[in-house]
């Protein structure tokens, strides 16, 4: 029920700040708003809620409310105008933000079953929700309406995450079958599978984040790391300009735990990874560039 934000000093970790009076149960997923001033947290008590710095110390000046059950994720559009949600009673919610006030601009109940996460494209207002339903929506806006632009019909099980490439032009998608899938946008804007990794992880794979922090001219944005049920983290490459994805290193045993994220550092710490598991520990990783 607690979120912890952490800094760091030269090699070393420490603890800024904790967040403690918000949250009724467990908070399942945190977003930082583009401005990095914002924070939005998710819980499985129904809420979101929207945390403000102000001179160092946070506080919670916005709550959320409109999902029937557990809120399983929140992500903050990049251009800040919008916060998604998603949840347990199977729909997507789109939250307008203007002067710390927030509004439902939109609820899309194109799922039909838990929407397990929500992430946005890096340049448009575009969203992509995956879901207990084995699929991935893609939602745009047309004036003030927002629909589903795209279906993909993306595992044969339940697909946990999916994020976007550091240009949009894919989709990295994980699932409970133990594959991991890129999906890459055609001529006419569609996402269409490019390749897909089967086996990636032992048990289901939970989690999938694209590094969008790679130094201009490295083949870093080409990197896309995992976590799953059996303990493990895996870096996969994706080429950029399509072909097969190609697993590059794999740490076993690197939680006691389910490795439920993994976070790549968006800027000041090119190939820097975050990784969370149910052992409670967050541990980070210096990915190499000759991985």
């Amino acid at each position: 029920k607690t979120i912890r934000l952490w800094a760091a000093q030269g090699d070393e970790w420490s603890c800024h700040a904790i967040l403690e009076e918000g949250h009724q149960r467990a908070i399942r997923w945190c977003s930082w708003s583009p401005c990095g001033r914002l924070l939005a947290s998710a819980s499985f008590d129904g809420m979101a809620l929207v945390w403000k710095c102000e001179d160092g110390a946070f506080e919670c000046i916005a709550s959320l409310e409109g999902h029937e059950s557990e809120v399983k994720a929140v992500a903050w559009s990049v251009s800040g105008a919008y916060i998604a949600t998603c949840g347990r009673d199977k729909s997507v919610f789109v939250w307008e933000a203007e002067d710390d006030m927030y509004e439902v601009a939109a609820v899309l109940h194109n799922h039909s079953q838990d929407v397990k996460s929500v992430a946005w494209h890096p340049q448009d207002d575009v969203l992509a929700s995956a879901s207990y339903d084995d699929t991935v929506r893609v939602f745009t806006q047309h004036h003030d309406d927002w629909h589903c632009k795209q279906r993909i019909d993306a595992h044969t099980s339940t697909v946990w995450c999916a994020c976007f490439s550091p240009d949009g032009s894919a989709i990295a998608t994980c699932s409970d079958d133990r594959s991991v899938g890129v999906w890459r946008q055609n001529a006419e804007g569609a996402y269409e599978r490019q390749a897909s990794l089967a086996e990636v992880h032992s048990r289901p794979v939970y989690t999938v984040d694209w590094n969008h922090g790679g130094a201009e001219g490295s083949d870093d944005g080409e990197l896309v790391a995992t976590g799953g049920g059996d303990d493990a983290v895996c870096v996969i490459r994706a080429p950029v300009g399509g072909g097969e994805l190609e697993r590059v290193c794999r740490h076993e045993r690197v939680h006691a735990g389910d490795v439920n994220c993994t976070a790549w550092s968006p800027r000041s710490n090119p190939g820097w990874l975050a990784t969370a598991g149910d052992d409670g520990c967050i541990r980070m990783w210096r990915v190499t560039p000759d991985v």
